[in-house]
């Protein structure tokens, strides 16, 4: 969408056809003066004049490094103008420069410098406010000097009335200059129509039929409804037909600016251009405030989108990292399965003793090596949330420790002498789940408290049964988990910082992948507590039957309903 206003499209055009425009508008800006002065009645001395201020504000804003040029133009024009009116010359030169001094600090303020000035946000919108301000004040006292110095005018009074007379021919005219011209309607159809329809009959109403004053603050309501839900341009130029329609009105001796003129006529002026000035102030942050929202949602909107497109890569990118370490993974478990076959021929045979230990080493180098591709494979198995296809079936717990017990215990160099005490009931300890993914949690914690136990030292496993769980708890002497790394060890591939931890070979998994798996498939929880200087106590809870909520306990009921 094109954000630019006219102003902003005429300082673009080509040289000639800029200055062409700014002098049209110079030109139609004393011909709207000199009408609007002879077109004046008598008996109600109120003129037509403030378009032509608009107009050369139009000037002003669209030059383009000129800016004094066209000010010093228009001292002149105005100049003449005010001669032409029947001014004496020194007081219309003094309102030359004063109308030329007002137009270039509004220009100034309200650019800041810049080549134009932006009117889309309620920021932009107040700062246009504030430049009129400034730039009215600064008029009015001038002009009111000059008043007084050569024609013995009340300061005062003039001032007031320059204050307010060129406030509202700014606030009326000069969004016009402003405002979008090109911003889509976002309303129905028969929105605009409806909205302007119903301005007109509540402007008769106002000023023909009741002509009461109280009654203006009906016509601002409409004028709220066009700025709120209407393109900027509709209200900007619904603001300037109805001050010209009011101005008219009232010099025509109709509406309720005109009763109140036959009581106070400087009163019924003040009242006319405080109702031009209010209605379009209050007109423009109304817009503003909905440019700005509307703006809010296109920005959130492509926001979401961006959001959207990254988690769609993210998810292809995981999705691909799986598939290749998947792969990578089942590619190196036949050659690695090799070398652990002949590592177990070395050791076994009768050969010589160093061939023997080379064989050790082998082989338990090579299982360290399938238990890693093992959990990459289960941690690409969880990633995907995938059904596991395992059977589920009744599994005696104090078995499956004692044959996890003799696995790990196999990988431990036999120097270090670490034992494991298991304590457990003597009778079958069973409950209902898949053998394998107990297996995986009960050979991850053991693995973890031998590697981790100092030499001679002692790892407590002890089974404990409940109605509806069983309690695994495996208790080792090792060095402990500080404290504030308790949370981040359940995060794949973290490893505790500290030199006792890091001496220990490991990958980081162990913990991550026997919480997944608790939590997606056995539905059990862990519990992992530590002083942080001396051993680490792990409480696994497993139920006795899984949650039906799990994948394989809907797997094992429909295999039993088949």
């Amino acid at each position: 969408m094109d954000a630019r206003g006219i102003a902003a499209r005429m300082h673009d055009l080509p040289t000639g056809q800029r200055r062409a425009a700014i002098a049209a508008f110079i030109i139609a800006s004393v011909g709207i003066a000199l009408w609007s002065l002879q077109a004046r009645s008598p008996d109600v001395p109120i003129a037509l004049w403030w378009p032509a201020s608009g107009a050369l504000f139009f000037a002003v804003l669209a030059s383009r490094g000129r800016r004094l040029a066209v000010c010093a133009v228009i001292v002149v024009t105005v100049a003449a103008g005010n001669v032409l009116g029947g001014h004496p010359l020194d007081l219309s030169i003094a309102y030359g420069i004063t109308n030329a001094v007002e137009l270039w600090i509004v220009v100034r303020v309200l650019t800041g410098g810049a080549a134009h000035a932006d009117f889309t946000t309620l920021k932009q919108i107040g700062w246009f406010l504030v430049s009129v301000g400034v730039a009215i004040s600064v008029f009015s006292v001038l002009t009111a000097s000059a008043a007084f110095l050569l024609a013995g005018a009340d300061p005062v009074v003039t001032a007031v009335s320059l204050f307010t007379s060129h406030g509202s021919a700014l606030f009326a005219i000069a969004p016009l200059a402003l405002v979008p011209i090109a911003e889509p309607l976002r309303a129905p159809r028969w929105e605009p129509l409806v909205q302007t329809l119903s301005l007109v009959f509540l402007a008769v109403v106002v000023f023909a039929l009741a002509q009461a004053l109280a009654l203006t603050f009906l016509i601002l309501t409409t004028l709220m409804w066009g700025a709120y839900r209407l393109p900027p341009l509709v209200p900007a130029v619904q603001n300037v037909v109805l001050a010209i329609a009011a101005t008219l009105a009232t010099a025509l001796g109709v509406g309720p600016f005109a009763v109140l003129l036959q009581a106070d006529l400087r009163g019924a002026v003040f009242a006319l251009q405080l109702f031009i000035m209010t209605h379009a102030a209050a007109a423009l942050f109304v817009a503003g405030q909905s440019a700005e929202w509307r703006e809010n949602l296109r920005t959130l909107a492509q926001r979401e989108r961006d959001a959207q497109r990254v988690a769609d890569e993210l998810r292809l990118l995981n999705s691909q990292k799986d598939d290749f370490i998947s792969a990578v993974s089942h590619e190196l478990r036949t050659p690695v399965t090799s070398i652990i076959g002949f590592s177990e021929t070395l050791v076994d045979d009768d050969v010589d003793p160093d061939v023997r230990q080379a064989g050790h080493i082998i082989y338990r180098n090579a299982r360290r090596l399938a238990d890693v591709i093992e959990d990459v494979l289960e941690l690409s198995r969880l990633s995907t949330a995938s059904v596991s296809t395992r059977a589920v079936a009744d599994v005696d717990m104090t078995q499956l420790l004692q044959h996890c017990i003799e696995d790990v215990a196999g990988l431990v160099p036999a120097e270090r002498h670490v034992r494991v005490d298991l304590r457990a009931p003597e009778r079958a300890v069973v409950i209902r789940g898949v053998e394998q993914d107990l297996v995986r949690v009960s050979s991850n914690l053991l693995s973890n408290a031998i590697k981790f136990s100092p030499p001679d030292g002692t790892v407590t496993v002890r089974l404990i049964e409940h109605d509806d769980v069983v309690e695994l708890i495996v208790v080792d002497e090792g060095p402990g988990i500080p404290p504030s790394e308790q949370d981040a060890i359940w995060e794949r591939f973290y490893r505790v910082q500290t030199p006792r931890h890091r001496d220990v070979p490991g990958t980081g998994l162990g913990l991550p992948i026997v919480k997944s798996l608790l939590q997606s498939r056995i539905g059990g929880d862990i519990v992992l507590t530590s002083d942080g200087e001396r051993g680490t106590t792990v409480t696994v809870r497993i139920p006795r039957t899984p949650p039906a909520s799990l994948p394989e306990a809907a797997t094992d009921a429909q295999s039993g309903a088949r």
